[in-house]
């Protein structure tokens, strides 16, 4: 089937334009809550984009085939701000494997979870607020986290305000993974030195 017998709906094309790039894998509540839009007519523009082959559905949600990709390339996007909010180091003796997976699929404060993508050792966990008007992200590589917005207003306090609370969150994960580390060495180490000392 070639682009130009593509017979796409405006909510269709909302649908397409709610994925930031081809690695993200969206939620369905996520799609809905960001788009404002009832579930049945998602549902509906999703069979009708699975049927045309421009989105797939995998174990995390949807995500963009190859063929959706160059649709959206090809077409012209909305002009979507994105500002970044934070950028830090975070301590390197924790994994922040480990931290993403208690991270993802979560809903706290004014954040509704929307998807997760991979690409290239980066993993991107996307986060929409309430009223659906803005994305917020966290971006780890490594022990770098970037903390961003993305929003078609000029300027979004529920967004930044919604990104710091992400922050928070993230600070107190990584605080609960060190302590179950430390706690799991105690023991270990006490065992160490009581055999050590009896030697």
């Amino acid at each position: 089937m070639k682009d130009d017998d593509l017979d796409l709906r405006s909510g269709d094309w909302q649908v397409l334009d709610a994925f930031d790039d081809a690695e993200s894998n969206l939620a369905f509540q996520g799609i809905k809550r960001k788009l404002g839009m009832h579930q049945e007519t998602l549902s509906r523009a999703l069979h009708r984009l699975e049927s045309d082959h421009l989105v797939e559905r995998t174990q995390d949600g949807y995500r963009l085939t190859q063929r959706g990709t160059e649709v959206i390339h090809d077409s012209m996007r909305g002009s979507v701000k994105t500002s970044k909010i934070l950028e830090t180091y975070l301590p390197s003796d924790v994994s922040s494997t480990e931290v993403i997976s208690r991270l993802k699929y979560t809903w706290f404060s004014t954040l509704r979870w929307l998807g997760y993508s991979e690409n290239n050792g980066e993993a991107l966990l996307t986060w929409v607020t309430e009223d659906g008007s803005t994305q917020v992200k966290a971006r780890f590589q490594g022990n770098r986290l970037t903390i961003e917005i993305s929003s078609d207003k000029e300027s979004s306090d529920m967004g930044i305000k919604s990104a710091h609370e992400l922050v928070a969150r993230i600070i107190r994960e990584y605080r609960l993974v060190m302590e179950h580390l430390q706690n799991t060495h105690t023991p270990q180490i006490a065992a160490e030195t009581e055999r050590a000392s009896a030697s």
